[in-house]
């Protein structure tokens, strides 16, 4: 075992280490560990900026071919046309594969280049100039002509690094994968939920049995692509109104029966934040997510009513109507569902997902419980 661990330490990691260098390539010379200034995106793409032990050099696009920082970013020394003039300067590579995918950022304008294994070096423009009906899209759609996994996703393409590069990668391995996209939409649901004791509970409500209550779940979402990714941020806003109320009948020490009536009001804002993961599929894709949940009770009534049940009477000795709800409730939510594509800019889900909130702060007794089952529509 010793000798393992030795090995990885000894042989696999500074092989690690060193594909993460920066580096400066020529013609003639290939360098390891230069110490390259990162300048601004458009000064990157006029010359590097070195820092040795005689003072910071800067190399232009005519002596040096590529570059590399040591976070991954490459640029590489292209010609292009910049104001009618051709101009070499080093652009961004944002994929590297069957089809190349450059970028270049100048001080007015930011414009996107390709190229291929067996073809020359072209701009991909935003529109052509001589015939704007002519977009990018029409360019992808002729481009990755091959690969008829991704042609339904051209029209899901923005003029974007993101974007283009995550179309680009999936037609580098030619996969059917839906694009990742800023989305939001509405919702609307259907809750069953419960009230639940605490461990500091009263003991007027230690025999009440909290039954399941039904509510209605409208809403917004918003949900954000962590890019490169099948990660998404979801953030949910909705809106909750229940009404619980609770009788039971029980018999103290001193043989005494009593009846208690409990009655809870609420009217809620809640936001979950949930991480969702995505199992990309082009028509039908399953999701699970899991997150915090915040809750607050703008409305948040309580009454506890305790009578004595005599022989001959009925005395009515209690009322207690101090909250015994919070007006602030923090959670967790967790659930899983199914995404449906309808079209290249909408679609639909359905998801049953578990809520549990917490009273804040702990003296409050009650905590509450929910199953939800929630559908959507991104517009």
């Amino acid at each position: 075992m010793r000798k393992i661990i030795l090995f990885l330490v000894f042989c696999v990691l500074p092989f690690s280490f060193y594909g993460q260098n920066s580096y400066i390539q020529t013609d003639s010379l290939y360098s390891t560990g230069n110490k390259i200034i990162d300048n601004s995106d458009y000064l990157n793409s006029q010359y590097i900026s070195e820092e040795t032990n005689k003072g910071i050099i800067k190399y232009t696009p005519d002596k040096v071919k590529e570059y590399g920082f040591d976070d991954g970013r490459v640029y590489v020394s292209k010609s292009i046309f910049i104001a009618g003039a051709k101009s070499k300067v080093f652009l961004l590579r944002l994929v590297k594969g069957k089809l190349t995918l450059y970028e270049y950022k100048g001080k007015e304008f930011t414009a996107f280049y390709w190229e291929t294994d067996s073809t020359s070096f072209f701009e991909l423009p935003k529109y052509h100039r001589d015939r704007h009906e002519i977009n990018f899209r029409n360019d992808l759609e002729y481009i990755t002509s091959d690969c008829k996994n991704v042609s339904s996703e051209i029209k899901r393409v923005s003029y974007t690094a993101n974007s283009l590069s995550e179309f680009v990668r999936n037609y580098n391995e030619c996969k059917l994968k839906p694009l990742a996209s800023f989305r939001y939409g509405i919702i609307l649901g259907f809750g069953l939920n419960k009230l639940e004791n605490s461990s500091f509970q009263l003991n007027s409500l230690s025999n009440i049995n909290f039954n399941y209550q039904g509510d209605l779940i409208p809403g917004l979402f918003i949900d954000y692509p962590i890019q490169r990714t099948d990660i998404s941020i979801q953030t949910d806003l909705f809106f909750t109104k229940n009404g619980y109320s609770y009788n039971t009948n029980y018999t103290e020490k001193d043989m005494l029966n009593k009846n208690t009536l409990f009655v809870v009001n609420t009217t809620s804002i809640n936001i979950p934040v949930l991480i969702r993961y995505t199992f990309q599929y082009m028509h039908a894709s399953p999701f699970l997510n899991a997150g915090i949940i915040y809750t607050l009770n703008i409305k948040n009534s309580t009454a506890l009513y305790t009578s004595t049940i005599y022989p001959t009477y009925i005395e009515s000795s209690e009322m207690n109507t101090t909250p015994l709800i919070s007006k602030n409730q923090l959670g967790y939510s967790a659930g899983g569902g199914f995404e449906f594509h309808l079209n290249n800019s909408h679609s639909v889900f359905i998801e049953l997902r578990y809520t549990k909130l917490y009273s804040i702060p702990t003296e409050y007794m009650m905590n509450k419980s929910e199953f939800q089952l929630i559908a959507g529509l991104n517009i």
